[in-house]
């Protein structure tokens, strides 16, 4: 299956968009005793997929409505938000502004390389100063304060990305070819397992976090589903980080190439293969799901992939 190229970027467009995503029933060993899916929301866009997307697209719509030029985001050296943020300024004619975590390194990372290629500038702060991003006043600490421009919180982690996130649960919701009982989604922040929940209204979405601090996201999402006034509980699976973020075992490792081999889904290291991972190991444990079909959400970042090992 190859990916759709998105030729504009509004929430409605986007719906439609999104309501043509296949949903893959998986044939495979790994998952016994349960039906599962997998909705192939990689195959959104070839650069800007997955839940990056629905996070951007009200921030583009706030960035429009403002009347700016310029989109300034931040992220790390292998950041699919940065990526996908620098793909879509590009693409609706933005320029854009990439503050990264970390000197400017000698080798330049494949993402970084591919943020320059499609126009972001790119500003190199240190990891004391990246620590303040959050910070009302992150863009004049890094010396940024006069440019012109719509900042985007890493991630795409604000209003117009939760809301963003829930229109991803609404379609699922819409268009799902089969009832599910459970809608599984890999999660670093919270705010898309929150959207998602919020979207899908009574069906149940389970978050499995990719690092290791899993109260933070638990606590992340009931924020954002209390900013979205949703009164749908989180569910937080933890246990399967694997280490910690971008951390791997060989276990998770040998997990993902058989998983692929046998079902054709391409899985991202950092976050896609941890929650089929999860979801494997669950089943073998004292407390699986229980009966029912359970969908996987594929949530993109497939550029991670040059960075595994």
């Amino acid at each position: 299956m190859r990916p759709r190229y998105l030729t504009r970027f509004d929430p409605q467009y986007i719906r439609v968009a999104a309501g043509d995503i296949p949903y893959q029933k998986l044939d495979t060993s790994l998952f016994p005793g349960a039906e599962v899916w997998i909705r192939r929301d990689d195959l959104l866009d070839p650069l800007i997929s997955g839940n990056k997307a629905y996070k951007l697209v009200y921030n583009l719509q706030a960035a429009e409505r403002r009347g700016t030029e310029t989109l300034l985001t931040c992220g790390g050296a292998w950041s699919n938000h940065i990526h996908a943020t620098a793909a879509a300024a590009r693409r609706f004619g933005y320029r854009s502004l990439g503050i990264i975590r970390g000197y400017r390194p000698k080798a330049m990372s494949a993402m970084l390389q591919d943020a320059e290629r499609m126009g972001m500038e790119l500003r190199f702060i240190s990891r004391a100063e990246y620590r303040d991003r959050d910070l009302p006043d992150f863009l004049e600490r890094v010396g940024l304060g006069g440019i012109n421009g719509y900042f985007i919180p890493e991630g795409g982690a604000n209003r117009q990305g939760v809301q963003g996130a829930r229109l991803l649960g609404e379609v699922i919701r819409e268009t799902a070819p089969v009832p599910f009982e459970q809608v599984w989604i890999a999660c670093g922040t919270g705010l898309t397992l929150a959207g998602l929940q919020a979207g899908l209204g009574d069906l149940n979405a389970v978050g499995i976090p990719v690092l290791r601090a899993e109260n933070a996201i638990a606590q992340a999402a009931a924020g954002w589903l209390n900013t979205l006034r949703s009164d749908s509980p989180a569910r937080i699976l933890p246990g399967y980080h694997c280490g910690g973020y971008a951390r791997s075992t060989r276990e998770l490792v040998a997990f993902q190439r058989q998983f692929e081999a046998e079902t054709g889904v391409p899985l991202d290291p950092v976050y896609t293969a941890k929650l089929a991972y999860a979801l494997h190991r669950h089943l073998f444990s004292d407390a699986p799901p229980g009966p029912g079909r359970i969908l996987l959400v594929h949530s993109g970042g497939l550029q991670g992939r040059r960075g595994q090992r």
